[in-house]
């Protein structure tokens, strides 16, 4: 009897890196290059809301799990490993896996998952991809530097994104300051690197993986939004690196003008913060609002098709240092029926009330 041969296991790309890197807008440009794969995407967010997994187009909703509200490194580590598991056990597996943890976590946790009895055998860890920011990671500081270059140490290929931001200069000034001598290293902009160069290349090292133990990183609510939301605390040991996190959700559209002179007034302790916005001023499309450092973008995005229109906003930012009550009344100022009238329609109401009595 002839015993069946069993599948071969499933490859898998780790495509980490810091806040604000670029990570979702590399995948996007992935997932929409010739590839010719049916590729599943796990996606995992800081926040309660996963604005990331909003972002991502090119791959169908099936084949798309979305992890939020913690960390697969640590706090929803179960969680990658059931989804993991969800995704190898189906009739029909994908060709290729590529997970995207949020920022903050850290790869060599997310590789050993990989690594467990109940995966080994179905998935293969091909490489671990790491996105840099060209021009905000030389302004880290403290943990946020820590944790961000234990990211390039397993790293079997570095990113350096958004080239175009800085000068070939201070490119070079990176890569001697904070790249290792045998890190292989692509330079690019808006995430476009080619698709031979991210998938199946075979480049994972698990040596990488027995330089260091995984770091201690954990993201949890801001106290002050814990308390208004009126959620336990649940955390009850420490944690080396930890990161607070922010949420905000409003169904009622948004003054463009209001928001963007609000965000001038983040506090400096927000380190990342993304969204997407309704906005009064285009209400048919959704904006993509992304915060880096000290970058602000606010782009147009597609429409909102089947959906709700509604703001979705997370942050993430150091621990006890942003008020999170304060924030809900900064966004809550910028929703457009809360904005005065302007000189021109005062003028226009009055002129079509004394129009209406003399009739």
């Amino acid at each position: 009897m002839t015993l069946p041969t069993p599948p071969a296991p499933i490859p898998l790309t780790i495509l980490s890196g810091f806040l604000g890197a670029g990570k979702t807008t590399l995948l996007n440009y992935l997932l929409n290059s010739d590839h010719g794969l049916r590729i599943a995407v796990l996606v995992n967010d800081f926040g309660a809301i996963n604005i990331d997994a909003q972002l991502i187009v090119g791959v169908q909703d099936a084949e798309q799990i979305n992890l939020a509200n913690g960390c697969v490194c640590c706090t929803i580590r179960g969680d990658l490993l059931r989804a993991a598991l969800q995704l190898v056990e189906r009739p029909d597996p994908p060709e290729y896996i590529i997970i995207e943890p949020s920022g903050v976590s850290d790869p060599v946790s997310v590789a050993q998952t990989f690594q467990l009895p109940e995966l080994r055998d179905h998935i293969r860890l091909d490489a671990i991809v790491a996105v840099v920011d060209a021009e905000q990671f030389e302004h880290l500081e403290g943990a946020n530097a820590y944790l961000a270059y234990e990211q390039l140490t397993v790293a079997d290929l570095i990113v350096i994104n958004k080239a175009d931001l800085v000068t070939p200069e201070q490119i070079a000034a990176l890569k001697r300051k904070w790249l290792y001598p045998t890190a292989r290293v692509i330079e690019t902009s808006f995430g476009r690197v080619p698709v031979d160069l991210l998938l199946d290349t075979g480049r994972f090292d698990p040596a990488r993986l027995q330089t260091r133990t995984p770091s201690d990183v954990h993201v949890h609510e801001s106290a002050a939004q814990a308390d208004h939301d009126h959620a336990p605390d649940h955390h009850t040991h420490d944690h080396s690196v930890v990161f607070a996190s922010y949420s905000w959700q409003s169904a009622a559209p948004l003054s463009l003008k209001a928001l963007q002179k609000a965000l001038k007034k983040l506090p400096p302790s927000l380190y990342r913060a993304k969204g997407l916005l309704y906005l009064a001023d285009d209400p048919t499309r959704r904006a993509v609002l992304q915060v880096a450092g000290t970058r602000i973008t606010l782009t147009a995005g597609e429409g909102w098709d089947d959906s709700t229109p509604q703001t979705q906003i997370v942050a993430i930012g150091a621990p006890n240092s942003f008020d999170a009550a304060a924030l809900d009344a900064l966004f809550e100022s910028c929703q457009a029926d809360q904005q005065p009238i302007s000189i021109a329609d005062q003028i226009l109401s009055g002129a079509l009330t004394w129009l209406r009595g003399k009739r």
